[in-house]
């Protein structure tokens, strides 16, 4: 049987009409297909070669998208959506290069650790490549093995993975190299992400025997510097913020502190010490640092128990032996509580789990004197914490006096703050919102704003709106003028990343997939 084609054309004359006019169908056809898809292009506003977002938060960890950003405000699953695309566990936020977005994430299924490219215009993914972990190690139930945020020079981009090290990779996916280091293993830990500094990625190696940040040439992987500062930091540069720069000072929220460490004469510039776990990366406005410092026991609404020896014993020593056995103390007593997560594990710790944790000699019970060891090292945690702002100029050890100023209720633990023109706004567990007046600390504003639940995600500013998303799922905007609420977007999966806005599109990344929305 002869074998026809589209262009096949017989001798005669009718067919070579017929033939003409099937081309010409042809041609029409792929001008319209051609026009539609440039139609499309720019309906997504499509521009690779000049819409980035480098690392996490964005420029210094900032929160806030370029001025032509104008992401939609009504979006979910059926609305709005421009594509989903299904991507393994992972709490890194989107870092966005050109036409490419970079995440991190690691599967329960192969127990790998994967750096992900996927494409901006169709969500599609584009490469994928995977290391094993050097250690298996017990997250807490909030947390992931994938943390930190890639991070780009524009060039390459620059993997951070806490539980094996740093890797470089190309845009087109090529290994260039990679850093190995001591995994970090603290169960709520691994949450620093890269920065890069000139020519120079940094990252926070903030666990193991040797605790140091370091600084790698964004070429070749060669260390060029590293600062290991057990003298001015309690905890040994323990922490899970972002740094952020300031001309040469590279600024750290740490454990029990901040430091500014200056990175030409390698030492601390200057530092500050407060009531803080290190974990809400601070925001840089002009010569200002805005900080959110909090404990477990910071603030009244968070404190349990009142952790008083004569008292514990008079309530609850029931043999009289003028100790604290295990078991005397009911698990209705609590410790620290955070009252506006509840449905989430591990949110509140009872008294009769210091037992396992910090009982000396493991005998089950608590004497004064174990109890007085135990207060000496929980002290510094127990002083009220609170959202501050700090000149970023000084010099030397640092005094509370120089504090411009402190909120101390509803301080969140893990959201940055974010500075909307004249406002600091943060957000914290419950959905709830303050606002204050970013010279004087004034409140302007402070209410819950209909979306409650766990607050991890950081807010973002876009459009002239706060993006901001509760660990449940559910994504609030408001506007950054009153603060108002203009809509709530419930996505129905967990979201503990930062959102991201370029053009017209938001990306956010859920426990299950990269969302990338825009009005339709």
């Amino acid at each position: 049987m002869k074998r026809h084609s589209f262009f096949h054309c017989s001798n005669s004359p009718l067919g070579f009409f017929s033939f003409v006019a099937k081309l010409t169908a042809y041609l029409l056809l792929l001008t319209l297909l051609t026009s539609s898809t440039e139609d499309l292009r720019k309906k997504h506003n499509f521009k690779p070669e000049s819409m980035h977002w480098l690392q996490f938060r964005g420029p210094n960890s900032s929160g806030i998208a370029p001025e032509n950003a104008d992401p939609p405000i009504h979006f979910s699953a059926d609305t709005n959506l421009l594509w989903k695309t299904e991507v393994v566990m992972g709490w890194s936020s989107p870092c966005i290069v050109n036409d490419k977005i970079f995440l991190t994430g690691f599967s329960d299924n192969d127990s790998l650790l994967y750096t992900i490219a996927i494409g901006r215009e169709n969500g599609d993914i584009l490469w994928q490549n995977s290391v094993v972990p050097e250690k298996y190690y017990r997250l807490h139930p909030v947390n992931s093995y994938a943390n930190p945020t890639v991070t780009s020079n524009g060039e390459m981009i620059y993997s951070h993975l806490p539980g094996y090290g740093l890797i470089a990779y190309s845009l087109a996916g090529e290994k260039v190299w990679e850093f190995k280091h001591e995994p970090i293993t603290y169960s709520m830990g691994g949450g620093c992400s890269p920065i890069i500094k000139d020519s120079l990625v940094i990252i926070n190696i903030n666990q193991g025997r040797d605790p140091r940040i370091q600084a790698l040439d964004c070429t070749t992987g060669d260390t060029v510097w590293a600062i290991r500062d057990t003298i001015h930091s309690r905890r040994s540069i323990g922490c899970s913020a972002t740094p952020v720069l300031w001309n040469d000072l590279l600024i750290i929220h740490q454990d029990l502190e901040i430091v500014a460490y200056n990175m030409a004469e390698m030492y601390p510039e200057w530092w500050i010490q407060t009531p803080t776990r290190g974990v809400s990366t601070p925001v840089l406005h002009e010569d200002v640092l805005y900080i959110s410092s909090w404990t477990n026991f910071g603030e009244n609404k968070v404190r349990g128990l009142g952790l008083n020896f004569e008292e514990l014993i008079t309530r609850f020593d029931q043999n009289r032996n003028q100790k604290l056995d295990k078991g005397e103390v009911p698990d209705s007593v609590m410790v620290f509580v955070r009252p506006e997560s509840p449905d989430e594990p591990r949110t509140s710790y009872t008294f009769n789990r210091m037992y396992s944790g910090w009982d000396p000699n493991n005998d089950g019970t608590f004497d004064r004197e174990e109890w007085d060891g135990i207060m000496e090292i929980a002290a510094p945690y127990m002083i009220d914490h609170g959202m501050l702002a700090i000149p970023v100029s000084g010099h030397g050890e640092r005094l509370h006096a120089e504090i411009l100023w402190k909120i101390n209720e509803d301080t969140p633990e893990t959201p940055s703050p974010l500075v909307v023109g004249t406002r600091v706004m943060f957000i914290k567990n419950g959905g709830i919102m303050t606002t204050v007046d970013r010279e004087t600390g004034e409140i302007f504003k402070k209410g819950r704003i209909g979306a409650a639940g766990a607050y991890i995600s950081s807010p973002m500013l876009a459009g002239n709106r706060v993006y901001t998303c509760s660990y449940n799922g559910m994504v609030t905007v408001l506007s950054a003028d009153d603060f108002s609420v203009l809509a709530h977007n419930k996505l129905k999966e967990k979201i503990a990343a930062s959102p991201v806005a370029v053009g017209d599109v938001l990306y956010i990344r859920t426990d299950k997939h990269l969302y990338a929305f825009q009005e339709i």
